[in-house]
């Protein structure tokens, strides 16, 4: 049995990716740092809108953001998600006591929200 606040926690990280565009941006985070500009590119939404998922995943504590100039770059946190090893899988979310394993997509699959 968890604790009200641990699953109130839980909960709030289950909700920021259960989001379609933030699975998308967090899916683009596995493969390293990016600024809002790039994730906006990637994903095929304006940065205005970018920015609020972002804050809605930084919120959540799933992201870390570092200011470079006049740039903010974001990035998985290092306690959220863990790289795989073995190839199958891109690696693994850790949302409190639950794990999502995010899966490998091959490249010509990957979609941005335009294309879907």
């Amino acid at each position: 049995m968890i604790a009200f606040a641990e699953a109130k926690t839980i909960a709030t990280m289950l909700a920021a990716v259960g989001e379609p565009t933030r699975m998308l941006v967090l899916h683009r985070l596995t493969e390293g740092p990016h600024h809002v500009g790039q994730l906006a590119e990637l994903v095929g939404v304006p940065m205005v809108n970018m920015s609020h998922h972002l804050g809605v995943l930084r919120q959540a504590g799933l992201i870390d953001d570092v200011k470079q100039g006049r740039r903010v770059i974001y990035s998985l946190r290092a306690d959220v998600f863990t790289p795989a090893a073995d190839g199958v899988a891109v690696g693994e979310l850790r949302l409190g006591s639950y794990r999502m394993t995010l899966a490998r997509v091959a490249p010509a699959a990957r979609r941005t929200r335009k294309a879907a």
